[in-house]
């Protein structure tokens, strides 16, 4: 039954390198309507990655987050142990992992060439049913990182000896254009890793005004940003949206709509509502908004945090493993774009472990980018095992001792499973 809500969503600022205070406070407008089936009165969705919405202004901040209580973190994960003494990753090779449950992971580095669908008229990636394709017709699994600090890529090798063959990018639309083009072009594009740029000023609010804006940005940039028509995707707006909403719907029509007109034929990347952690908004209207893009090449994007239980213990809660079948039988494009350590732990805490969630995008043919390379939750940008950064110091990757343990988990899967796009053979 349709009904109008309002929900209130508070964003902990997070301290980020070189970032910006955060926007506390997201809320959805008054009156908006929406099918609130399965959302609670009261349940607010919240996101783990507010880091990144400091990160997009030019405000200075040393407010560090608090952090979470140590104890209840890492009971009874099964995280996969490096060999001591293995210092020297290297590109596609694992860190000299040992025996430990792991998820079953396949490869689609000989998957058979499909042709765009009718009407598409770009050049670069595309979708056809629930898959993603690169420019020469080859399937694409997408098994990155989100990197949260635009201002520090750590050591100049770092994130790409990870393995990651994508990357989703925090940017600050406050910066030059042709500063962040540097990022991409520079610290993606030349380490054949593909770059999905994203803008985060959207981050957990729901107001279309917010969106409107985010486009507006895009459109004014699009003589930089259409030049990834060919071998990237644009995050079109993080986590922007009210849960179970065709105003979510209608809202993403419109904007898509506008980045066609604007130029951009690459693959646009939709994150759900709720933070991006609602599962409906996707099940309900996602063919609805991939069915009016003329291009037919949107890629959905659902984020597992504390908006999923596992298992869900009262009706109004999103259960992961319902949500997740839910979002397999709609058929469409799909990548589980952000996730956590899993240890119950950060400003939206899940139990749901990382190993379970690339299994189950593995077992549906999605991608999959755990958040973050560099998302510190301690002051001068440094992390621990308490937060939600794979590095110790801002991105920093020499050797396995400059890993948290959410690091040593996430890269030796990287490096022996994730294929680079074959349009940078």
């Amino acid at each position: 039954m349709a009904t109008s809500i309002v929900l209130t969503m508070t964003v902990a600022a997070i301290t980020a390198c070189g970032g910006g205070a955060a926007d506390a406070t997201a809320s959805t407008t008054a009156g908006t309507t929406a099918d609130t089936t399965g959302v609670a009165a009261g349940d607010t969705f919240v996101t783990t990655n507010t880091a990144a919405v400091a990160a997009v202004s030019d405000s200075p901040t040393s407010v560090p987050a608090a952090a979470p209580d140590a104890s209840a973190a890492g009971t009874g994960d099964a995280t996969p142990t490096i060999v001591a003494g293995d210092t020297s990753p290297s590109q596609g090779q694992p860190l000299g992992v040992q025996a430990s449950p792991t998820p079953t992971i396949g490869t689609t580095a000989t998957a058979p060439v499909v042709p765009r669908p009718a009407g598409n008229t770009g050049t670069g990636f595309y979708v056809v049913g629930s898959k993603l394709y690169d420019a020469t017709g080859s399937e694409f699994r997408i098994r990155g990182l989100n990197r949260n600090h635009w201002d520090s890529y750590g050591s100049p090798a770092g994130l790409p000896l990870s393995g990651a063959n994508t990357e989703r990018v925090v940017l600050s639309f406050a910066k030059p254009t042709s500063y962040n083009w540097d990022i991409v072009s520079k610290e993606m594009l030349a380490n054949k890793i593909v770059p999905i740029p994203g803008n985060w000023t959207g981050t957990c609010k729901s107001d279309v005004a917010t969106l409107t804006a985010i486009v507006d940005t895009w459109v004014a940039q699009a003589s930089t940003w259409t030049a990834l028509n060919s071998k990237g995707l644009i995050n079109i707006a993080n986590e922007w949206g009210p849960p179970n909403s065709t105003v979510w719907r209608d809202s993403y029509i419109t904007a898509i709509a506008r980045m066609r007109a604007a130029g951009y034929t690459g693959t646009l990347v939709v994150d759900s509502g709720g933070c991006g952690q609602d599962a409906q908004d996707i099940v309900k209207y996602g063919a609805a908004v991939l069915a009016a893009d003329p291009e037919k090449n949107i890629l959905f994007d659902v984020h597992v945090y504390g908006g999923f239980h596992y298992p869900a213990t009262a009706s109004w809660m999103q259960d992961y493993a319902t949500a997740m079948a839910q979002l397999k039988a709609t058929g469409l494009p799909m990548i589980l774009g952000e996730f956590g350590p899993g240890k119950n732990i950060g400003p939206s805490p899940t139990m749901v472990k990382p190993e379970q969630i690339i299994a189950t995008a593995e077992a549906n043919g999605w991608g999959w980018m755990p958040w973050s390379w560099d998302d510190n939750n301690l002051p001068n940008c440094g992390s621990d095992d308490n937060g939600f950064s794979m590095t110790l110091k801002c991105g920093i990757f020499k050797s396995t001792a400059d890993l948290t343990a959410f690091g040593r988990t996430i890269v030796p899967i990287l490096q022996s499973t994730a294929v680079k796009a074959s349009v940078f053979n």
